[in-house]
């Protein structure tokens, strides 16, 4: 049976600053209607409009790139965003011509001229030739179709600011990794990504393929005058199989292998304590192969993965307790778990 060929796609990657080929995302509605919110799925897949005013992000003003809601290829910049004045995001001009597909749509008794993402074919809005220099050109896009990614320099400066740190553990996939972190006081913010590879801003088909060298992770965001990175590694021990190569439960390939990802020499430190005591504890008869190594780019998952368990709790019952993952972890820690 002749294998399906990928259709790929040439775009431009904003944050490494060059063109790239991207594997183009095909799914049924039932899927997309799994991963999107009913308002995303209207605007992206039905060709729907948001109302004029719904949110905020016409207003938005802060440096970034806005990124297709369905599939994350980057769109438009900030640099591009104006306030048109009629209640949806618009901008002068795409990110680049090939990141943003048009046509002509006839619907409605009118001809305009639809903008879609070629990646995936959402539905994005419609673009007029009433914008400002240079270009002439309002690109009026639905709110629905975007997702907003801050600038990382602007965050790290944002964190700093606050006098908050960062923690980053890869512990296999990273749905289950969100919902035990979250829940510690003092965790400010926990996000669903990739890190440890190569290639520069994966998409999860590009990561799950394991020619990447990602590893799926969380970079967790927290206030060290409430909780303290020992207190987070410990909680992550309990909540990995340390032994495991390339693999966490049902999840297997090195995308999935554990990892502590240490961003100062105190964090790694305090990690290397800590894997030594946990080697030295005879819990296990197997070595502890999880890695510690120094923290590079951390790039954000895909919108659908953030918070997952809270999005889509039945599926991530369904998956989480097949996986024989808590079955696992109450095993090897018992009651010092629960602790």
């Amino acid at each position: 049976m002749a294998e399906n060929k990928k259709e790929m796609i040439r775009v431009y990657d904003a944050e490494a600053k060059t063109y790239k080929e991207v594997e183009k995302v095909k799914k049924t509605a039932e899927e997309w209607k799994k991963e999107l919110s009913a308002a995303e799925y209207h605007v992206a897949c039905e060709k729907g409009t948001d109302r004029p005013f719904a949110d905020d992000m016409h207003k938005n003003k802060r440096k970034g790139q806005y990124k297709c809601t369905a599939c994350g290829l980057d769109l438009f910049s900030s640099e591009a965003k104006f306030d048109s004045g009629t209640g949806w995001p618009s901008f002068w001009q795409p990110i680049d011509k090939a990141n943003v597909g048009m046509q002509v749509d006839k619907s409605h008794g009118m001809e305009r001229t639809e903008v879609y993402c070629p990646r995936c074919g959402a539905h994005l809005g419609h673009v007029f030739d009433d914008g400002p220099n240079p270009t002439g050109q309002r690109f009026c896009i639905n709110s629905s179709a975007l997702k907003f990614k801050e600038a990382q320099e602007k965050r790290d400066d944002i964190i700093k600011e606050a006098q908050f740190e960062k923690a980053t553990f890869a512990g296999g996939c990273f749905w289950c990794m969100e919902p035990f972190l979250e829940k510690m006081k003092g965790v400010i913010s926990v996000t669903a990504g990739y890190i440890g590879g190569d290639v520069a801003n994966p998409t999860y088909e590009e990561v799950s393929s394991g020619e990447t060298g990602h590893a799926e992770a969380v970079e967790v965001v927290f206030d060290p005058k409430v909780v303290t990175y020992a207190q987070l590694l410990r909680v992550m021990w309990f909540n990995i199989d340390p032994t495991a190569v390339n693999s966490q439960f049902a999840d297997h390939g090195t995308q999935y292998r554990t990892a502590i990802f240490y961003h100062n020499e105190e964090q790694k430190k305090l990690a290397e304590d800590s894997k030594k005591a946990l080697a030295g504890s005879g819990k296990f008869d197997k070595p502890i192969v999880t890695e510690i190594v120094e923290a590079t780019t951390f790039y954000p998952a895909e919108d659908y993965h953030q918070d997952y368990y809270k999005k889509n709790p039945v599926r991530y019952n369904i998956y989480h307790h097949g996986s024989g993952r808590e079955q696992t972890l109450n095993k090897i820690w018992g009651k010092e778990r629960k602790e």
